[in-house]
C-alpha cells in the first residue's frame, strides 16, 4: 500500500531518535491551501503582538471596559460622540487568516444605551457578536441591534449597558480552564484516563483523554482539536462526539471492547487563552506545521500519535481532526485514482453515508477540492502515515449550538457502526 513502507520507518525513526518528518518532501514542496495568506507555510517562530491588557474608563460617560480575562481582544477603545463608541480589533500577527476575534467586557455606573463600532487592522468583520453577562450563558445578539457593514469590513451594535458587566464576544469563551472542567467531569469513567503529554510553548498543558477498556491490541481512533482558537463551534463538536463513545449505549459499549481511542481536545491553548485569531504564541498557524514541525504543540501530538501506534500491533482506524468555518463541511481525503478500490477512501465515505441515514434531512457537505498530498494539514499528515480514513470535520461558526450537539452525536454513532462492522 502506498504509505505501509512509509509508517513502518517513521515508526522507527521515531523510536530511535524520538523527531523526525514523516516524508521525503521538500519544503519548497509544501503547498498551503487555497484561502491561505502568505507565508502560512512558513512555520518558523514569529513576530506577535501582544495586546495591552487593561480597563478603559470613560469617567464623563461612567462607562468601563475591559480585556483583563482569558481570552479577550480588544486593542483599544474610544469614544467618538456622546453615545458612540469605536473599539479597535487586530490579529496577533500578520498576514493572518480572517478569523477575526474579538472579547471584551462592558459596563456602566448606570443603565444606558450605546452605539459601538468594530474596526479592524489586518481583518474585517466575520462572527455575529455572542453577549453573556456571566461569562458562561450566552446568546446571540437580537439582529435588531446589529449591523454587518461587509462594505466597510465594521459591525455597528447597540447596546444596553449596567451596572453588571456584559461580555461581548465573537463566539463563546471556551477556555483551557473550561477543558479541565469537562475532562475531570468525565474522569468518574473507569475506563477513562487523562494524562499531561506536554506543554506548550508558553507552558500551558495540553491533555489526553484515552478511552481504553484495557483490550488486548484494541485497534486506534484519533481525535484533535482546537488548533486554531477561535473555532469554539469545532470545540463543542468535538465534545459532543466523545460524549457520545463513552455513553452506556449498547453500541459505544461495543465499541470500546474493539477500540481504544486517544482525544487531545485542545492543541493550541495559548492561542485560545491569548484571544488569538489563528496562531499559537509563536504567531504560526499550528495546521500549516504538520511537516516541518517547528513547533512544540504539533511535535507533542505527533509524537504522542507516533508513540501510541508503535505500542503494540493495533492499527490506527480512524483520524478527525474538529474545526470551524462558515457552513459545516467534512474536508475529505480523495479517492486514491490508482486504485480501483481505495479501502481508506470507501471508509470514509460508508461513514458519511450511514450519518446522512441517520440524519437525512441534514444537508451533507463532502468536499474533496482541498485535498493535497503534500499539504501540511493534520489529515494528510495522518492519511500518509496510518493509511487510514483522515479527514477534516469543520463546523459552521453560527450552525444552532443545539443541532451541533445532535449531528455530532449520530456521527460518532455512525462511524462506531462503520469501524465495528469492518471488524466482523
Amino acid at each position: 500500500m502506498r504509505s505501509l513502507s512509509l509508517h513502518l520507518i517513521t515508526t522507527i525513526l521515531f523510536l530511535i531518535f524520538g523527531c523526525s518528518s514523516t516524508k521525503e518532501t521538500s519544503q519548497e514542496e509544501i503547498k498551503g491551501l487555497p484561502y491561505d495568506p502568505p507565508g502560512s507555510t512558513v512555520t518558523t517562530n514569529k513576530t506577535i503582538y501582544s495586546q495591552h491588557k487593561r480597563t478603559f474608563l470613560f469617567s464623563g460617560s461612567k462607562l468601563y471596559v475591559s480585556n483583563e480575562f482569558p481570552g479577550s481582544r480588544l486593542n483599544d477603545f474610544y469614544q467618538e460622540d456622546d453615545s458612540t463608541f469605536i473599539a479597535v480589533i487586530e490579529p496577533e500577527n500578520s498576514p493572518i487568516n480572517n478569523s477575526a476575534w474579538y472579547s471584551f467586557k462592558i459596563w456602566s455606573e448606570m443603565d444606558r444605551e450605546i452605539n459601538l463600532k468594530i474596526l479592524y487592522k489586518d481583518g474585517s468583520h466575520r462572527y455575529i457578536p455572542k453577549l453573556s453577562y456571566d461569562g458562561n450563558n450566552w446568546r446571540p445578539i437580537d439582529t435588531n441591534y446589529y449591523f454587518n457593514d461587509t462594505s466597510k469590513g465594521i459591525a455597528n451594535l447597540k447596546l444596553k449597558i449596567k451596572p453588571t458587566s456584559l461580555w461581548v464576544s465573537a463566539q463563546e469563551l471556551f477556555l483551557s480552564d473550561d477543558y479541565e472542567s469537562w475532562i475531570d467531569e468525565l474522569m468518574t469513567k473507569s475506563f477513562l484516563k487523562k494524562s499531561v503529554i506536554g506543554e506548550s510553548a508558553k507552558g500551558r498543558a495540553i491533555n489526553k483523554i484515552e478511552i481504553n477498556e484495557e483490550n488486548k491490541d484494541p485497534d486506534l481512533v484519533f481525535i484533535i482539536g482546537r488548533q486554531h482558537p477561535p473555532e469554539v463551534t469545532g470545540a463543542f463538536a468535538l465534545k459532543s462526539f466523545v460524549e457520545k463513545l463513552i455513553d452506556d449505549s449498547e453500541l459505544s459499549k461495543n465499541f470500546r471492547k474493539r477500540f481504544r481511542v486517544i482525544v487531545i481536545p485542545l492543541v493550541n491553548p495559548d492561542g485560545v487563552d491569548e484571544g488569538h485569531w489563528r496562531h499559537n504564541s509563536n504567531g504560526v498557524d499550528l495546521n500549516r506545521d504538520w511537516f516541518a514541525f517547528n513547533q512544540p504543540e504539533t511535535r507533542l501530538v505527533r509524537d504522542e500519535l507516533l508513540k501510541t501506534a508503535g505500542q503494540s500491533q493495533s492499527k490506527v482506524k480512524f483520524f478527525v481532526d474538529f474545526h470551524s468555518t462558515q457552513q459545516d463541511v467534512f474536508y475529505i481525503i480523495a479517492k486514491d485514482s490508482s486504485l480501483d478500490f481505495d479501502p481508506t477512501y470507501e471508509t470514509t465515505k460508508s461513514w458519511l453515508n450511514r450519518t446522512h441515514e441517520i440524519f437525512p434531512d441534514y444537508k451533507l457537505n463532502v468536499d474533496e477540492s482541498l485535498n493535497d498530498y503534500n499539504a501540511p494539514t493534520s489529515d494528510d499528515w495522518a492519511y500518509n502515515v496510518f493509511n487510514a480514513p483522515a479527514l477534516t470535520y469543520e463546523i459552521g461558526d453560527e450552525t444552532d449550538r443545539a443541532l451541533i450537539r445532535k449531528i455530532c452525536s449520530g456521527a460518532a454513532e455512525a462511524m462506531m457502526e462503520i469501524l465495528l462492522k469492518a471488524k466482523k
